[in-house]
Parts: structure tokens; C-alpha cells; sequence
């Protein structure tokens, strides 16, 4: 559950950034990218959270949607200032029968493993600075 209130975030227009309404970033822990723009507040935003690691320690992952058309930049962006080694993308392959495909994210090798308790599949990441990125773990058949 997300028991953030829009009213918490005071970005004007941040919901044009948001894949879903009700999910919104964590005001006292979101990611802040660096402005592009000093006088846009939004280019700061992105539907992101730092999260603690299993040591404590702080801002060791980073939580965020899968990026869409108008925030592919703004992942990247992310990425890049955030020196994230690794992408992991929880998703599913499938929905509503169609193929799923993110923005910006572009398999360039793909590989599958099987498991008795689920299926992952995923690619290597295109972008240079990334080493790793998973895809879809989807439960078996």
C-alpha cells in the first residue's frame, strides 16, 4: 500500500511522471535527480526511492517503475547519477496478452533459467555503465 498523499510532493505537474496515480515516491527518502533546468522543479523528479540495505546501510538500492516513454531520460539520468551498477526489473513477460516491452530498455542478449519455483528471464542492458540487467520472474506453469 502507498499511503502517500500527491499533496506531500510538491512538484507541479510530477503526475505526468507517475506510471500509476496511487504509487507515488516516499517524500523523505526519494531519489532527487540533479535539475537540468534550475527553473523546472519537475526535472528533478522521478517516481524513485533509496532503500536500506541489509547492513543498514543507507541508499544502498534504489526502487523504482519501469520507465516510460517520457521518462526514459530521466531513468537514465538516474542511473548514471546514482552510479548503479546493476538493473534488476521485476515484471511480467505478458500483459493483457501483449508482449511487454519497456522503453529505453532494449535487450541486447537475452537469457532464461528455470527454477521449481519460478522462470527468470532477462538481458543484458545496452547502456555501457550498466553490467547487469534482470528481467521477468514469472511463476512456473
Amino acid at each position: 500500500m502507498n499511503f502517500v498523499d500527491p499533496k506531500e510532493i510538491d512538484i507541479p505537474r510530477h503526475g505526468t511522471k507517475n506510471r500509476y496515480k496511487t504509487i507515488l515516491p516516499n517524500p523523505l527518502s526519494r531519489v532527487c535527480l540533479r535539475p537540468k533546468n534550475v527553473t523546472d522543479s519537475l526535472s528533478t523528479y522521478i517516481n524513485a526511492n533509496y532503500i536500506r540495505g541489509y547492513s543498514g546501510k543507507e541508499k544502498a538500492f534504489i526502487a523504482t517503475q519501469g520507465p516510460m516513454i517520457n521518462t526514459v531520460d530521466d531513468f537514465w539520468q538516474m542511473v548514471w547519477q546514482e552510479d548503479s551498477p546493476v538493473i534488476v526489473m521485476i515484471t511480467k513477460l505478458k500483459e493483457k496478452n501483449e508482449k511487454r516491452r519497456l522503453a529505453g530498455l532494449a535487450p541486447a542478449h537475452t537469457w532464461h533459467s528455470t527454477f521449481p519455483w519460478a522462470r527468470l528471464s532477462g538481458s543484458r542492458c545496452p547502456h555501457p555503465m550498466t553490467r547487469a540487467c534482470a528481467g521477468a520472474i514469472t511463476p512456473p506453469c
